[in-house]
């Protein structure tokens, strides 16, 4: 989870965290690019760029955490490649 800078794991979810009370109690727009879907899973909505264009969004919704992760990592897997790259 190293994403954040040269932040040990505590301090960045600390981080993360801050961030998320920032939006939440006093409406604050928070833009974060990352590959990383640990990371990402503390946002309340995703979009995804494969080849400079959007291939998906996903919204938190009333999802958990933990539940919004694994969409994430679902889509993730799909931004791997199409069919034809394998052959």
């Amino acid at each position: 989870m190293n994403q954040l800078g040269a932040l040990d794991s505590k301090s960045a979810r600390q981080l993360l965290e801050n961030f998320d009370t920032l939006n939440q109690k006093m409406g604050a727009t928070i833009l974060m690019v990352t590959h990383d879907a640990f990371t990402a899973s503390y946002a309340s909505r995703i979009l995804f760029i494969k080849d400079g264009k959007i291939f998906n969004e996903l919204v938190k919704g009333n999802d958990t955490r933990k539940q919004f992760f694994e969409k994430i990592i679902e889509v993730q897997t799909l931004l791997g490649g199409d069919l034809n790259d394998v052959i």
